[in-house]
């Protein structure tokens, strides 16, 4: 008796990258990090650890100077300073192809690792309706992956504050996945952390 395969879970990674890095001096996002953009770096961890495809939200001026993509990235625009992450994340969900999940991880998540992303999607891929968020150290961080039932919800007045407020009004659904490298709680957002990560 032919058994028929599940179908496999699609998620669609959103970067967040039109920030104008005002304490940093300089586009962080463009910072080299092991001989490439930092977030060229974000994205290959995206791909390498399993997202379905990847849309960067960037500014011109970040888009203009950034090396060709690889083919699963898609390029969105936010050039308006007065944006906050939430409208680059919205921005991104509109751009991105229908998907299961949503994983959304910043662009200066440098020292993310495909095997940090890939533990994130298959414990979504276990529990779809889940609020998946990565930690480290027993600290949250990044990526976090939700369900596309609650797009509506990151659209909405609800996370007009940020992101994080969809999880802290659903502790129930939250499910941490322990990751094993420090960048998933790491942010560069000042000249010191960039130093510390080089």
């Amino acid at each position: 008796m032919s058994s028929i395969a599940a179908k496999p879970i699609s998620i669609a990674a959103i970067v967040p990258a039109a920030g104008r890095s005002g304490r940093m001096g300089a586009p962080k996002q463009l910072l080299d990090i092991d001989g490439r953009p930092m977030l060229l770096g974000v994205v290959e961890a995206l791909g390498g650890g399993g997202a379905s495809h990847v849309v960067v939200i960037a500014n011109a001026a970040v888009r203009d100077q950034l090396p060709p993509l690889p083919p699963l990235v898609g390029l969105a625009l936010n050039d308006d300073p007065q944006t906050n992450m939430i409208d680059s994340i919205r921005i991104g969900l509109h751009a991105s192809s229908p998907a299961d999940g949503y994983l959304v991880c910043p662009c200066d998540a440098a020292r993310i690792t495909a095997a940090d992303v890939r533990r994130c999607l298959e414990a979504f891929a276990e529990a779809p309706d889940r609020i998946i968020i990565a930690t480290h150290a027993a600290r949250r961080g990044h990526p976090m992956i939700f369900p596309a039932a609650l797009a509506a919800a990151v659209h909405s007045r609800e996370c007009e504050t940020g992101l994080n407020q969809l999880a802290r009004n659903r502790p129930q659904l939250v499910r941490e996945v322990p990751c094993d490298s420090p960048g998933t709680i790491a942010n560069v957002n000042t000249p010191a952390d960039y130093e510390r990560l080089r």
